[in-house]
Parts: C-alpha cells; sequence; structure tokens
C-alpha cells in the first residue's frame, strides 16, 4: 500500500467516524446533525474539515476567555443574586406596571443571561449612520480619560480613517483609546489603517485572529458593536464602521438603514465589563490579564461629562428612566443561546403585536415556531427584511421561510431598500435591540449583544419606529411565491439547506 492510500483511507475512516459522532454522540437538533451528515456524505474529506471549522464545537472559547468571563461575572454576582431574591417584591411594589408584567424574562435574564436589571438609563436612537457618526465623533472629542471600541468591521475608507485620526489625537492628548477589531470581519481592512493611531499611543488588537497554523476559529466572529466613553457614555447596535452605513458609498445603488443605541447610566457598565472580558481575550500583552487587574477601577461611580446640548443628536429626543438589561451570548457557550431564548420568550409573552426588523431571516425551528403559535393565537405578527439585500445567498435562503411562516398569518414586508436593524418590539411596551440577526449564526456561532428595554415609552418609539420602516417597504404577497418559477424555487429550497451555515 502506498502513501497516498494510506492517507487517503485514514481520511475516509475519519470521515466514518465523524458520522458515526453525528449518529449518536452529537447534541444538536436533528436538522442540524442531518445538514452536517449529508456535507459529509457528498464531500467525504471536506466535510470533515467543514465540521471542525464551522460546526460550533470546536475552539469556540480560550482558557484567558473563561478566566477573564468569571472575573467580570464575579463583579457583578452579588447585584444579581440580591435582585433575584428580591425580584418578587420589586414586581408586587407598584412602582411599574412593566417590571410587573414581566418579571419572568427579568429573572430568566439575570439567570440564564447573567444580566442585573438596571433602572435610570437614558436612551437615544440612530437610524443612520449619518447621525450616529456625527455625534460618537462628538463624543470621542470630548473624550477625558478613555475610550474603548470592538467592532466586527472596520473599512478603510473615509469613515473609518476620519474615526482613526479623531481617536489618533486624543490618544496624543493623554487618553486610553483601546480599539478591538474583529479579524475575520475586518479581513480585508490593511493594518495600516492603524498606524497613525499605534504611532499616538494607541491600543489595537484583533479578535480570534486566524493564521495558517491556527483556522480554527474562522466561524467564531466577535459581532458586537460596543464603544465606552469615559466609562459613563456607551454605543451599541447594528452600524459598524464604513461608508456604506452613513450611505456614503457611492458603488451601492440603494438606502442603507440601520439603527444603533446611545446611553448613559448604570447600564454603561455592562457595555464596559463586555468589551474588558474581549479586550483581554484577545490582547497579546500576556501581562495583561483582566484576573490579575482591580476591575473595579474601570467603572466610575460618576464622572463629569458632556451636555446633551453640546453633541449633534438627532430631533427625536432621548428616552429617560428606562430599566433594562444588557446580555450577551456567544460559542463560548455553545449549549445556550441566551439571546434567541429571550427572544422566544418575549414572543411568548405577546399580547397584541410582535413587530421584527432584521437583515437576514433564517432562524432556527424554536424561533419560526414562537412566531408561529403567536400569529395562530392571533397576534400581530409583523416582520420587517430587506427588498435589497447586501448577500444574495442569504436572500435566496431566506425565501423558504418566509413562505412558509406567510402561511400561518404572518406578515412580511421588503424595505425599499437594505435595513440592517436588529430590533423585535413586542405589544410596544417592551424591546430589544443590538447586534443579532435573526438567523442562525448570529444565534449560535457569533459573540452577541443586546439590550432588553423594560419602558413604555421606549416600546412605543421603537414601534413608531418600525411603523416608519414599514411605510417605506412594499408587502410581501402569495403572488410572490406562486409566480415564482421552478428554477427559483429549487434555488431557493436548495441555499435552504446550508441556512444553519449562514
Amino acid at each position: 500500500m502506498t502513501v497516498y492510500h494510506a492517507i487517503l483511507l485514514a481520511g475516509y475512516a475519519l470521515n466514518a467516524l465523524m458520522i458515526i459522532f453525528l449518529l449518536f454522540f452529537e447534541e444538536n437538533n436533528s436538522v442540524h446533525r442531518f445538514t452536517w451528515i449529508l456535507l459529509l456524505g457528498f464531500l467525504p474529506l471536506v466535510g470533515v474539515l467543514c465540521y471542525i471549522l464551522f460546526s460550533g464545537n470546536f475552539f469556540t472559547r480560550t482558557k484567558r476567555m473563561l478566566r477573564a468571563n468569571q472575573k467580570a461575572n464575579n463583579h457583578f454576582a452579588k447585584t444579581i443574586e440580591t435582585q433575584e431574591r428580591n425580584l418578587d417584591t420589586i414586581m408586587q411594589s407598584g412602582r411599574s406596571e412593566v417590571l410587573e408584567d414581566y418579571g419572568s424574562l427579568i429573572r430568566m435574564n439575570m439567570r440564564y443571561g447573567r444580566s442585573p436589571l438596571l433602572s435610570k438609563n437614558s436612551v437615544r436612537l440612530f437610524r443612520t449612520g449619518e447621525e450616529k457618526f456625527q455625534a460618537l465623533f462628538a463624543e470621542i472629542q470630548r473624550a477625558k480619560e478613555s475610550v474603548h471600541l470592538s467592532y466586527f468591521i472596520i473599512n478603510n475608507d473615509e469613515t473609518g480613517k476620519e474615526l482613526i485620526r479623531i481617536l489618533a489625537r486624543k490618544a496624543s492628548e493623554g487618553v486610553t483609546v483601546r480599539f478591538l477589531y474583529d479579524h475575520v470581519g475586518s479581513l480585508f481592512t490593511s493594518r495600516k489603517l492603524f498606524k497613525p493611531l499605534i504611532r499616538a499611543g494607541g491600543k489595537v488588537s484583533r479578535f480570534f485572529p486566524l493564521s495558517l497554523i491556527n483556522p480554527f476559529s474562522i466561524n467564531y466572529r466577535n459581532h458586537r458593536k460596543i464603544v465606552v466613553i469615559d466609562g459613563m457614555c456607551g454605543y451599541f447596535g447594528g452600524m459598524n464602521v464604513g461608508d456604506e452605513y452613513a450611505n456614503r458609498n457611492n458603488a451601492r445603488n440603494y438606502f442603507w438603514r440601520d439603527l444603533h443605541v446611545r446611553i448613559t447610566g448604570p447600564a454603561v457598565r455592562i457595555l464596559q465589563k463586555q468589551f474588558l472580558v474581549d479586550w483581554y481575550t484577545s490582547t497579546i500583552d500576556e501581562s495583561s490579564l483582566l484576573e490579575k487587574l482591580p476591575i473595579e477601577s474601570f467603572f466610575p461611580e460618576s464622572a463629569g461629562h458632556l451636555t446633551n446640548e453640546e453633541v449633534p443628536f438627532p430631533p427625536d429626543g432621548e428616552t429617560r428612566n428606562v430599566a433594562m438589561q444588557v446580555v450577551t451570548a456567544g460559542p463560548d457557550d455553545n449549549r445556550n443561546d441566551e439571546i434567541r431564548d429571550a427572544m422566544i420568550h418575549m414572543i411568548t409573552r405577546a399580547k397584541k403585536s410582535v413587530y421584527i426588523e432584521s437583515p437576514y431571516f433564517t432562524p432556527d425551528e424554536s424561533f419560526r415556531m414562537a412566531l408561529k403559535i403567536a400569529a395562530l393565537s392571533g397576534i400581530d405578527v409583523q416582520i420587517i427584511v430587506p427588498g435589497q439585500w447586501d448577500k444574495w445567498y442569504c436572500r435566496l435562503a431566506a425565501m423558504p421561510y418566509v413562505s412558509e411562516l406567510m402561511s400561518y398569518g404572518v406578515r412580511f414586508w421588503f424595505y425599499n431598500g437594505f435595513i440592517h436593524s436588529k430590533m423585535l418590539v413586542i405589544d410596544n411596551i417592551i424591546s430589544t435591540i443590538g447586534s443579532t440577526n435573526m438567523d442562525t449564526r448570529s444565534f449560535s456561532l457569533h459573540f452577541e449583544l443586546n439590550a432588553f428595554f423594560y419602558s413604555d415609552e421606549f416600546g412605543q418609539r421603537c414601534g413608531h419606529i418600525f411603523m416608519e420602516n414599514r411605510a417605506e417597504s412594499r408587502e410581501v404577497t402569495e403572488d410572490f411565491f406562486r409566480s415564482a418559477s421552478i428554477f427559483r424555487k429549487g434555488l431557493w429550497n436548495f441555499f435552504k439547506l446550508f441556512a444553519p451555515l449562514m
């Protein structure tokens, strides 16, 4: 037997062992397992490599991440323990009907998402990149102590260069600047972009950097978008850094609608906590371990900060005294999908309406079942997806799910352009906004962050935004699917097979 035949035989043996593992030991749902078995059957050796890279069962976390998470979570553990012990009293105090009605969701996010309930936050929404970047850049320029940023994508374009110029200026003034970006999300962004910031004393790091030696983290990316300024002001949501988010990219012939959040108040501490975990997981400075640092120093109790009048905010105004929880999820805890499960819980509590905006729509079976049950129960379930998609294969994979849910009474709308916002609103009372798309990748494979808001006033604001976006959309009808050719339907169903991997 030649060496070639020996290697080939070993490869097929490994392929057979992988199929046996999937049949008897894989704990994911049957659809997920069948997809991998199908791939292993059609592409025996390639399928093994794809399973290791993309299944979510290997190389999803590091020891440094585990230690950093433990240190950060311990900082808030007593607060959560006290709140959970007193939650029944808080719910029955009569201070807030919202907290009383949704106490089960709050408790779930405390136990499962390890997130305390934090009140008295001020919240402001940005619907376009133009608004967000104008306000964000102005606030960064007024920073006194620190600027922490984490983005999935930063492009080497005018918007990206402008941000780096501002950060470099602040770093040269002595402000601590830390910039974390995802290596795969920004794969085509040259390190040269960050040279001015690094020369000025800023620190830059990549999340789960890829290499030929260790390519196995390619599928587990940091999709969060976090900015914390002086520990007192935070930004998060759907927008990365690039001209396309600000509708400055002439190569795109459609309007880009998005949603981003700016908060002040106690909840900023959770954004800071998550940034620190991600930063000290990723930095190559071995002496900078979060478990060795006084984490309390990153959470100032009070500090002077700019007034709203100094920042060019959009005219819609902010909502004050908002109670909220910030929940994170990721493949480092591959048995749990904290954000998805909290969304499902929200849907099951709906009495009148469920409104969703998402740029991609290939949700797993449990999420679809929640929507199906809500629609069949008479709940008004409406979902806005893009009319023009930035990823053609995601559109093809989404269509079978749209058709299926429409048959149960869910109404879908195609936005006249590309809508990148990620929002779920229940009864115009509670809502969640963040980085999580309604797809399996966000639910199970990406590191994500969402805030859950408990406020009538803010819920009505989110519902109003949904209706405004719906007015700029066209409803999807049964004729759209009936008129589709056999070839197009076949293409939809083919790409649906790979939806769990998208």
